[in-house]
């Protein structure tokens, strides 16, 4: 595994995903402040499993967009937020955000969907 490899996972469809160390210390945290890096270091395990057990793939131009449900304790409630990964069609991870609502992906293609109801247009 090259120095610069953070891990490496394989996704349903069979595509291996790396995340390396560079993306995450430059993008994934380094362009946050300390708090949201912080928080984004903490989403990395989810991350993970959201990459081997999405609910759902879109195909989007060059990139695949893995999305998943996490559940945040927030006392004195719990807050469902939608957790996307964005992942290059070369296998290298992009960035992952916390979503409070879902996405619109104009062209985008639906290629994996597990617990996604597809409703065509």
């Amino acid at each position: 595994m090259s120095d610069d490899i953070r891990w490496s996972i394989t996704d349903p469809l069979g595509n291996k995903i790396v995340l390396k160390n560079s993306t995450f210390d430059e993008h994934i945290i380094g362009d946050h402040g300390d708090k949201d890096g912080e928080f984004r270091k903490m989403l990395e395990p989810s991350a993970q499993l959201v990459l081997a057990s999405p609910s759902a793939i879109i195909k989007d131009g060059t990139r695949k967009i893995y999305y998943d449900l996490i559940a945040l304790e927030q006392r004195p409630e719990i807050k469902i937020r939608i957790l996307k990964v964005v992942v290059e069609d070369n296998g290298e991870i992009v960035t992952w955000t916390l979503q409070r609502k879902g996405d619109s992906i104009p062209g985008g293609e639906l290629i994996y969907g597990t617990r996604v109801y597809y409703l065509p247009s």
